[in-house]
């Protein structure tokens, strides 16, 4: 399904304290339908404070929420239904077993509990560990029973707090995959992580949070394409005092050298074009470098 221009989320001046400290402050963005949504910042940024207060587990300090095209969060239980969602450090009822929990889960919802036979299989959950109890299964497969109970009901918002953690490579993978079905099928998905390689695999738009305030809020290309590149350079023979401007470098091993840039590519080029160099890349930069140019600047020079 592609990206319209309808919101489903849509954030205005969001406050929320917790006493004199303040959660997130003056937060705005929002969330298009059928878009799958980044929500970057390391742990105490403001991320889960932020998905709180759009379920209706906190209230706001001020501002407003708006989901689903304007319909307010004041009738949470309305709202819910059409939502999934996965918390951080997700958990559930240590005493039933796994095949209990989501069975109480479809019974809550009033949905076929059938509709989760795919996800489980797709998931490779054992009938052994579904027939365990939840304080005996292994973090993973908890962590897949999290996303089972946040996504069977085909939700049109889908929230996911750190969903991937505990899950292999290849689940991720899997999760990934399944996600981007769910995009097509017409769900809109905000994915809240500090995990930015994942990120990068699979949102067009993300919003980066530091301290309780947005500090970036871009399509993913743009934002890339805004802030520090990577030049790989490798010289022929070993240069006295290189300093190239608007360039930092993070990696130095014999004659090859890492640098972040940023600025005017023309004028770099004209401040290398006297250097013996033998070979030059400029990889996109990814977003582990954008963040920490939002973070504090480039990485520490480091040579070897």
């Amino acid at each position: 399904m592609p990206i319209d221009s309808v919101s489903v989320i849509s954030v205005t001046n969001l406050t929320k304290y917790y006493g004199d400290t303040a959660g997130v402050k003056d937060i705005n963005f929002s969330v298009n339908r059928g878009e799958i949504f980044g929500f970057l910042g390391p742990n105490g940024a403001g991320k889960t404070t932020t998905i709180r207060l759009l379920l209706h587990l906190l209230r706001p300090t001020s501002g407003k929420i708006s989901i689903f095209n304007g319909e307010d969060c004041g009738r949470p239980v309305d709202i819910l239904k059409r939502c999934g969602y996965l918390p951080g450090e997700f958990t559930a009822y240590s005493q039933m077993t796994g095949i209990e929990f989501l069975s109480y889960a479809a019974a809550v919802r009033g949905a076929d509990p059938s509709a989760q036979q795919e996800l489980i299989d797709r998931f490779k959950i054992s009938r052994e560990n579904l027939n365990k109890k939840i304080k005996k299964l292994s973090h993973g497969t908890l962590q897949k029973l999290g996303i089972i109970q946040a996504l069977f009901h085909r939700p049109e918002l889908i929230i996911l707090d750190e969903p991937t953690t505990g899950l292999d490579p290849l689940m991720q993978d899997e999760f990934y995959h399944l996600l981007r079905e769910y995009q097509e099928g017409g769900s809109t998905i905000l994915f809240s992580s500090h995990n930015l390689p994942e990120v990068e695999k699979i949102c067009s738009r993300v919003a980066i949070i530091r301290e309780g305030r947005l500090v970036a809020l871009e399509a993913l290309e743009v934002l890339k394409k805004k802030l520090y590149r990577r030049m790989e350079l490798t010289l022929r023979k070993e240069v006295d005092d290189l300093n190239i401007p608007h360039a930092r470098l993070i990696k130095k091993t014999g004659l090859k050298y890492s640098f972040l840039v940023k600025g005017d590519m023309d004028l770099l080029l004209k401040e290398l074009a006297g250097l013996p160099i033998e070979d030059m890349l400029l990889p996109e930069a990814d977003l582990e470098e954008i963040f920490m140019a939002y973070y504090g600047g480039a990485p520490n020079e480091k040579t070897d």
